[in-house]
This record gives C-alpha cells, sequence and structure tokens, in this order.
C-alpha cells in the first residue's frame, strides 16, 4: 500500500479494466438473442471473402487471407467453449477464407489463352452471340476460334459495311481481324474488361477487317437459342421503336442489349445517375421473384394440404 505525497494517506490501488469483460459480455447476450437470424451473416462471409481475393494484389495476399481466416476459425473452435461469440466469430472467418478460395478456384478453372499483342489474325469459328452496336448496323461478335493456341473466345467488332447475309449464333464465319489484348481499366475504380473477359474466357477483342459465312446456323443447344431470342427481341424492339435512343434503351430494359444506345443517350444515363436500369436492374430482378412466386403459388395451389393452410 503506497502513500499519498500530499496527506500521507493510503492510495487505493487502481481497478482492474474491466471494459473488454464487459464488452464480452454484451456481445454474447446479443448474439444470443439473435441466434436464429446468425446463419444470414454466412452470404456477408462468403462475399467478404470474394471481395478480399479481388482487393489484394496477388496470390501471397490471396493465401496470407486464407491462413488467416484459418488461423483463426480453427482455435476459435478449440478455446471458444461453449460461447456463442467464439463459435460465430471462428465460422465467419472460415467462411470468409473459403470464399476467398473458391474464387481462387474458379479463376484458376476459367484460364484459357489470350492474345498477347496488337496482331493480326485470320481464323475460323462459330458464332455464341451477336450483339447491335449503335445505330450504324455495327455488329459485335463473340467468336469461339477453331487452331491450337487460340483463345476460348473472341470479341470482335463488324463494320455495318461488311456485315454480311446469316450472321447469326451457330453460324460459322471465316475472319481476318486485328485483335488486341482484353483492355484494363483506364483509371483506378473504372470497369476492368480485362478482368471481366478473363472470367467470360474472352481472350482477346478487335475488329474484323475481312467476314464470310462459311456455314449456315446449326442447332446449338438451349443456350444458341436463347441467343437467338435475345437477338431477335433487340431487333423487333428497334424496329417497333425505331433505331435511335428510344429503340435502343427499350432494348436494354427488355434484353439486357445495351450496344444499341447512342453515345449521347447513355452520356445523359450516366450523368444522371440512372445508368444502372440499363444493366441487370430492379426490373429483371422483379420479373424473375415474380415469375418464381407465381409459380410456386400454382404448385401449392395442386395439394389440397395446402389449400387447407391457406384457407
Amino acid at each position: 500500500m503506497t502513500t499519498d505525497a500530499f496527506d500521507g494517506g493510503p492510495i487505493a490501488p487502481h481497478p482492474p479494466a474491466r471494459w473488454p469483460w464487459r464488452l464480452a459480455r454484451w456481445l454474447e447476450r446479443r448474439l444470443e438473442a439473435e441466434r436464429d437470424q446468425l446463419p444470414l451473416w454466412l452470404p456477408i462471409a462468403l462475399l467478404a471473402g470474394i471481395a478480399a481475393w479481388f482487393v489484394l494484389p496477388n496470390r501471397a495476399g490471396w493465401l496470407a487471407f486464407m491462413l488467416a481466416g484459418a488461423a483463426l476459425g480453427l482455435p476459435g473452435f478449440a478455446f471458444a467453449g461453449r460461447t456463442r461469440t467464439g463459435h460465430a466469430l471462428a465460422i465467419f472467418a472460415l467462411v470468409s477464407a473459403a470464399g476467398c478460395g473458391l474464387v481462387w478456384l474458379r479463376s484458376v478453372e476459367v484460364a484459357a489463352p489470350w492474345i498477347e499483342r496488337a496482331q493480326p489474325i485470320t481464323f475460323s469459328g462459330s458464332i455464341e452471340r451477336v450483339e447491335a452496336i449503335g445505330a450504324e448496323g455495327d455488329q459485335r461478335l463473340i467468336v469461339r476460334p477453331e487452331g491450337a493456341g487460340l483463345p476460348v473466345r473472341l470479341r470482335v467488332n463488324v463494320p455495318a459495311e461488311k456485315v454480311p447475309a446469316g450472321l447469326a449464333p451457330g453460324a460459322r464465319v471465316r475472319l481476318r481481324a486485328y485483335m488486341l489484348p482484353p483492355v484494363p481499366m483506364a483509371v483506378p475504380g473504372a470497369y476492368n474488361f480485362a478482368r471481366a473477359a478473363w472470367f467470360q474466357r474472352i481472350g482477346g477483342s478487335g475488329r474484323a477487317l475481312d467476314i464470310a459465312v462459311t456455314a449456315p446456323p446449326v442447332e446449338g443447344g438451349w443456350r444458341a437459342w436463347l441467343a437467338g431470342a435475345r437477338q431477335r427481341l433487340t431487333a423487333h424492339i428497334r424496329e417497333r421503336l425505331g433505331g435511335g435512343g428510344a429503340g435502343g434503351v427499350a432494348a436494354a430494359l427488355a434484353a439486357g442489349e445495351q450496344g444499341a444506345i447512342p453515345e449521347a443517350d447513355a452520356e445523359a444515363m450516366r450523368r444522371s445517375g440512372m445508368a444502372h436500369l440499363l444493366s441487370v436492374s430492379g426490373l429483371h430482378l422483379t420479373a424473375v421473384v415474380g415469375g418464381v412466386v407465381l409459380l410456386t403459388l400454382r404448385l401449392l395451389a395442386l395439394s389440397r394440404r395446402s389449400r387447407c393452410a391457406f384457407a
């Protein structure tokens, strides 16, 4: 016991820091009260690991993140006892590490050759997708080329004056095009086409110099049918509404084809903060959810037990 320098009285020892224990008990009570909602954090943990893979620069960072998640998660199960806080944090850390590992594995699975430098190349292949670009009649093709050392897919823009008859999904073409590697983002935070192309296995983009259709479209499964249906829907909307901004915006909202929107209208949408409506937006999600709910209700109506439950 020490004495005070002024009056010689005893000085009581400082009380131990109790706020960490109070915080831990408060957190334990909160998690116990919300125990039924804790599984909803699993998708967030998975997305956190996926986001970490995109943010971290290289495989050393990805490996460090996964090891940190394992280092936090596994001892959490061993030493947390019966506390819900320890188990929740351990599961969150392990699922985050798993999310980083899953997207890393996916990036390895889709790895494919790509164009290393700008060069003219000649190749044959089949068309997977045809998109309209602007109001001038230009076309954008997603082609699956044939030949050793070529990427799995190439994106080729065809000027309107060189578009041949019969250009449709499933058709076979012979192309001579000036190809470039996938373009990275122009400024930090901008759209990174190179990263998107990597996951779509698009190994290059360029402009057609010569193109010829060598075989008409053949039956290519549901993917080719869906691509053709989107192309026909886009053409029908633009024919009805005209080839200007109205037809381009309507085609983007209905079929997701944004290439037909004039640049002036696209810039106006970006400046007004409404450009997100042109991609996968609330309109599409509402249509999907509405269709699922309608189908579910129709199926439940077939059951006598469900009819009694809703009655």
